[in-house]
Parts: structure tokens; C-alpha cells; sequence
């Protein structure tokens, strides 16, 4: 399924106005002749505009390059990414684009919200080359609503849309010339939107308050960040179904970085709610992991191989590493798909999203930040120290490789905590959660490297059977045990900065 990134800039102006001379804009060498288009939009959405709530906007759109059925989501960035479906029947929205928004739809059905009609003429901005760089488009539109009532507007608007990455760059300037000829920024984000003219309402997810000090409740501050990565899961759950790149990652670390949350401040909580969230975070986080990891494990491998001498490489080693991790990836994916379509899921986040609104469920959440948090921080802070004590203690072998690892978690729960508390206590906490993520990046490479080694035992288990050499795996796996050791040598001088008293005075105030 093909996504572009939209990045355009809207300009509200009146039936009076005259676009600027853009050839006198820096950047652009020409412009070319205008082409007038007609189209016709109806966009769909449900009673409660759960879509454009969120800011995404379903619409089928006849007339046109690229008629058809458009899905508009927006990036962290500004932007949108849209993705585009033939044109078809009017009344079948494509399943693939429902898939996409099924997160934020929970259920709801959708329906036909606003027939929005535009007149559009276009000019391209072009380079001394000839290349194209930016489009832009004053529309004429008039807009009629769909429902138990209707109205009625019609309005005009200049778009810039930059077509390559240069002309991003010439957006500014082109922005600028539209401004000093009379232009101004729209007033909505979306012709729908205006089209609408109603408000909208909040997101499903409220974000906390710009500022926080320690005056304000242990419960806001809380809030968030749970929030804001609770935003961040929803955020990517569509990425996670059209395959972009790191998707599974970032949906999986949002997951992670809630779940560790509620454990860290769980005396905040209501234990019964808080227990069906950690659960639901941890099926999230497990499902996620199982192609990720076969993601990492090949990539990992992969580069080994890569880098070692041809003559070193005896037997189908690539191959077979390939075959077997990539396997594990594509049915990872399809069980990951089909647990974030099924009802399970979509009723957990209604759950989630009930819970992070009510984050203030106990009297000590009620109380002052200052006065609660970090008593709670200094808890995982002293977890971990303890952890890291008890592996440097444990006897070589698996009993060491499960304290380190138990030590990472630790550190990555104190991590957390600290980037929660940036907020209150500034460079104080930032300086602590950077200690923990250096903490959780090195026994990170450890645990890597032992997962590595039973990985490829059981490579060479499963080539010998074959009547294959099992020499290469051993050769990797050699290499692994003694990336393990240097890293543990390594963290030994990391802890020793990173246990410093003066990191964590802030917590004993």
C-alpha cells in the first residue's frame, strides 16, 4: 500500500486576492502555466467525528490526477501522510483503508459528513532544471454538510504543497510572498473541518498541561506522560499495518514505556484497574516482540556474516539464517495483524483510554507532585542498584546473563521514571534518566549477545541434522560470548559513573 507524505502549508484569502509574482520568490527559477481541475469530494466519518477529532480525514474525491479514495493521517512532524485507493463504488469504503483507522473507529460505524466541491488551479513552482517544487493551488470551494442538519459555506483558500525534499526548502519563502500579498494561515487544517464549522472536541487523548510544577498533583504530572505515550501507541498502530519501517518498534516502546509507568507509581492507582492495563500492555508488548525481534536477530546476523572471510562461511549460512528469521518475521507480522483486528484489542483501548483520563484514583495521586513522585523514583533507583549489585556477584553462566538482564529492566524502568519527572525537576532528572539509559543501552548489547548465542546453537543444532558444517555458528557464537565479556567489562566503568550520589540528590529533597 502506497504512502506519500503530504507537506503543504493553507492560506485563507478572499475573492479579491492576487497571488504574488512566485518567480521572484529564492528557489524558483519558473513557473508554469496554470491548469484548472474540478473536484468532487464527500468525506466520510462518524456521528461523533472520531476522525477528525484526531485529525484524519476519509474522503472518496472524483476529478482530478489522483481521484479516488484518499485517507489523510497526520506525522509527528506536521505532516500527513496520505494513502490512496482506486476510486470504486461510493458506498464501499476500501477495507484496507477501514483497517487503517479501525484503532480510532473502535467499532463506530462511518458515514457520509460533508460534500465538499472545489475549483482548482494550479501552477508549479520549478527549479532552473525544470524540476517541479511546489504546487500551489487556489481553490474556490463550497462545502455542504451530511446529516440531521445542514449547512452551507463556501470559502476561498491558496495550498503550497512541495513535491521533492527541495521543495520543502522553498516552502518558507513562498509562505512569505503569499503573507506580504495579504494571505493568512487558515483557519482550520482541513476543508472539512471548516466545512463543518462545529467544535470538534478534544482527541482521545487529552495531552497534560504545557507546564508542570511540583505544586501541581502527583496525578497530572502522572498523566502526562501517560498520555503522551498512549497518544504515541495509537499514533502508530496504523504504521504497524502498512509495514513502515520501525513502526513495530516505536508501538512497542510506547507500550513498554506505559506499562513501566504503572508499575513505578502504582500506589497511584487503583491496583485492580491498574493490574488489567499492565496485562493488556504486556500482551501488546508480546505480540509486538515476536517480529521485531526476528527483524533485529536477522539484521544482527546478517552484518556478522557480512563481515566475516569468505573462506570462514562453510555451508548455506545465509540462507539459512534468512529462511529461518524471516519466517519468523512474516508470521509474527500476520499474528500481530490479526490481534490488533480482533475485538480483544480495540476493547483494551477503550479500557486504556478510560484509565489515563482518570489517572487521579487514589488520595495520594490527589496530593502534590513534590511531596510523592519522587519518593516513588528513588524506590527504582535503589531496585536497581541492587539488581546491578547482585549480578556483578552472581557465578558465571546463566544465572549471571538473568541478573544482567533483570538489571536492564530495572534501569529501563528507572529511565522512565526520571523522563516522567523532567517536567518537575528539570536537568535534575534528565541528567539521571540519561545515567539509566546508558545503564539499559549496554546490558541492552549483553542481552543481545546471549540471546545471539542460544540463537545460533540451535543454527548449528539444525545444520548438523542437515549434514551441514555448524563451524560458521560457532565461529559467531565465539564472537558473541567475547562481545559479552567487553561489554561487561565496559559497564563496570559505566555503573561507576552512573551510581554517583550527586545524580540523584534531587531525590532526597
Amino acid at each position: 500500500m502506497a504512502v506519500t507524505r503530504e507537506i503543504e502549508r493553507k492560506f485563507a484569502v478572499d475573492e479579491t486576492f492576487t497571488l504574488p509574482a512566485f518567480d521572484k520568490v529564492r528557489g524558483v527559477a519558473s513557473v508554469a502555466d496554470p491548469d484548472e481541475r474540478h473536484l468532487d469530494a464527500v468525506y466520510y466519518d462518524t456521528d461523533d467525528l472520531r476522525l477528525a477529532r484526531n485529525r484524519l480525514t476519509l474522503r472518496r474525491r472524483e476529478g482530478g490526477a489522483d481521484e479516488g479514495w484518499h485517507l489523510k493521517i497526520p506525522t509527528a512532524d506536521g505532516a500527513r501522510d496520505e494513502i490512496g485507493r482506486p476510486l470504486g463504488e461510493p458506498s464501499q469504503i476500501p477495507p484496507e483503508l477501514l483497517d487503517l483507522v479501525a484503532v480510532r473507529l473502535r467499532g463506530a460505524q462511518l458515514r457520509p459528513v460533508a460534500s465538499i466541491t472545489t475549483v482548482r488551479r494550479t501552477r508549479r513552482l520549478r527549479d532552473a532544471a525544470g524540476h517541479d517544487l511546489v504546487e500551489v493551488a487556489d481553490d474556490r470551494v463550497n462545502a455542504r454538510t451530511m446529516g440531521e442538519r445542514t449547512i452551507v459555506s463556501r470559502w476561498r483558500e491558496v495550498e503550497l504543497e512541495a513535491l521533492d525534499p527541495s521543495g520543502v526548502n522553498v516552502l518558507p519563502a513562498a509562505s512569505k510572498a503569499l503573507h506580504r500579498a495579504g494571505a493568512r494561515p487558515a483557519p482550520s487544517p482541513s476543508k472539512l473541518q471548516r466545512a463543518l464549522a462545529v467544535d470538534l472536541g478534544g482527541p482521545d487523548v487529552e495531552p497534560g498541561p504545557a507546564r508542570l510544577a511540583a505544586s501541581d498533583s502527583a496525578a497530572q504530572v502522572v498523566h502526562a506522560y501517560l498520555a503522551e505515550h498512549t497518544a504515541a501507541l495509537l499514533d502508530r498502530d496504523p504504521a504497524v499495518r502498512v509495514d513502515e519501517p520501525e513502526a513495530v518498534h516505536d508501538m512497542r516502546v510506547a507500550a513498554r514505556r506505559l506499562r513501566s509507568t504503572i508499575q513505578t507509581f502504582r500506589p497511584l492507582f487503583d491496583a485492580e484497574r491498574a493490574a488489567v492495563i499492565e496485562a493488556g500492555l504486556r500482551e501488546i508488548g508480546d505480540v509486538l516482540g515476536r517480529p521485531r525481534d526476528a527483524e533485529v536477530q536477522l539484521a544482527r546476523f546478517s552484518g556478522e556474516l557480512a563481515g566475516q572471510p569468505v573462506e570462514l562461511v562453510l555451508g548455506p549460512v545465509a540462507a539459512r539464517v534468512q529462511e529461518t528469521l524471516l519466517g519468523e518475521r512474516l508470521r509474527g507480522r500476520e499474528a500481530a495483524l490479526a490481534y490488533l483486528r480482533g475485538e480483544r484489542y480495540l476493547g483494551f483501548v477503550e479500557t486504556l483510554l478510560a484509565f489515563v483520563a482518570d489517572v487521579g484514583q487514589t488520595e495520594r495521586a490527589r496530593r502534590p507532585a513534590g511531596t510523592v513522585l519522587a519518593k516513588l523514583v528513588a524506590k527504582a533507583d535503589r531496585k536497581l542498584a541492587r539488581r546491578v549489585e547482585g549480578a556483578r556477584r552472581a557465578p558465571a553462566g546463566s544465572d549471571r546473563d538473568v541478573a544482567y538482564h533483570g538489571a536492564r529492566k530495572a534501569a529501563k524502568r528507572l529511565r522512565y521514571a526520571s523522563e516522567l519527572m523532567v517536567p518537575v525537576h528539570g536537568d535534575d532528572a534528565a541528567t539521571l534518566a540519561k545515567a539509566a539509559k546508558r545503564i539499559q543501552n549496554e546490558l541492552g548489547e549483553h542481552q543481545d549477545c546471549v540471546v545471539a548465542q542460544t540463537r545460533l546453537r540451535e543454527f548449528a543444532v539444525a545444520a548438523n541434522l542437515a549434514g551441514e558444517s555448524s563451524f560458521t555458528y560457532g565461529l559467531l557464537a565465539g564472537d558473541e560470548r567475547a562481545r559479552a565479556a567487553a561489554t561487561r567489562a565496559a559497564f563496570d566503568a559505566t555503573w561507576a559513573r552512573a551510581s554517583r550520589p550527586r545524580h540523584r540528590r534531587w531525590l532526597r529533597r
